[in-house]
């Protein structure tokens, strides 16, 4: 049985977009996205924990987490129905 051969074009204009690593290369936005996330959710893990502990001035932990959820949920948007 012959299937057809789809071919998909990838367009790489830039050289910086993609980032060459461990013999294999990935998307420079992939890996800052990640690094981002990790960041935010090892903010976040220790503000829970520093609650849980009780530590001095909860409110720092709070605002934290707070500004944390800020971050990571999206902006609600209207959108416009023709």
């Amino acid at each position: 049985m012959n299937l057809p051969q789809v071919i998909i074009p990838v367009n790489d204009k830039d050289e910086n977009e993609r980032w060459g690593m461990c013999c294999s290369s990935v998307y420079k936005a992939e890996v800052v996205f990640f690094v981002q996330i990790l960041f935010l959710f090892t903010i976040l893990i220790f503000s829970i924990v520093q609650i849980t502990l009780k530590a001095q001035n909860l409110e720092i932990y709070f605002s934290l987490i707070s500004s944390i959820i800020g971050i990571l949920i999206p902006q609600p948007k209207m959108t416009k129905n023709d």
